[in-house]
């Protein structure tokens, strides 16, 4: 059950679209990348137990039709921007679906009319997690709406 169906049940529409977006993941391989490599087409990270983690958007590539070999186009690309990689094997590869508010920007803040319903959904949830959860924390406990979030609001989509 994503945010749309809940808030759904209190008769709020959340304008999501959920994109597939396909990650490659290679086999444990030595100690390659110290932290995130942001290139111009791909992104990727080494995770602790040595697997290297890739996507060609902060979303992972749209598998397209073919997704295997989507995975192996995008394993190569992200194999020939590493030094030491000949070794490196793909693994597999995952594709998930990604809540994305219509316009792209994330969605924060009370539904108006709908006591109790705060709605806190984006497409980068695990980066931005820490400050939006902050803020919703001082907005829930305290009414305090920080003017950051003017923005945001699920509000503006009925203009």
């Amino acid at each position: 059950v994503g945010s749309p169906d809940i808030a759904a049940t209190a008769g709020v529409k959340l304008p999501i679209e959920t994109p597939p977006g396909l990650i490659v993941h290679s086999r444990p391989f030595e100690k390659l990348l110290n932290g995130l490599v942001l290139a111009e087409r791909l992104h990727m990270r080494q995770t602790a137990e040595g697997r290297i983690i890739a996507g060609s958007d902060f979303g992972g590539a749209d598998p397209g039709m073919d997704a295997e070999a989507t995975a192996r186009d995008l394993f190569a690309a992200t194999k020939a921007m590493l030094r030491g990689s000949d070794g490196l094997e793909l693994d597999f590869h995952t594709i998930g679906y990604r809540p994305t508010p219509t316009d792209g920007f994330p969605i924060i803040g009370r539904a108006k009319g709908v006591p109790g319903l705060y709605v806190a959904v984006m497409h980068s949830g695990v980066t931005l997690a820490p400050a939006v959860g902050l803020f919703a924390a001082r907005e829930i406990l305290d009414g305090e709406r920080d003017p950051l979030l003017a923005p945001y609001g699920l509000a503006r989509f009925a203009r």
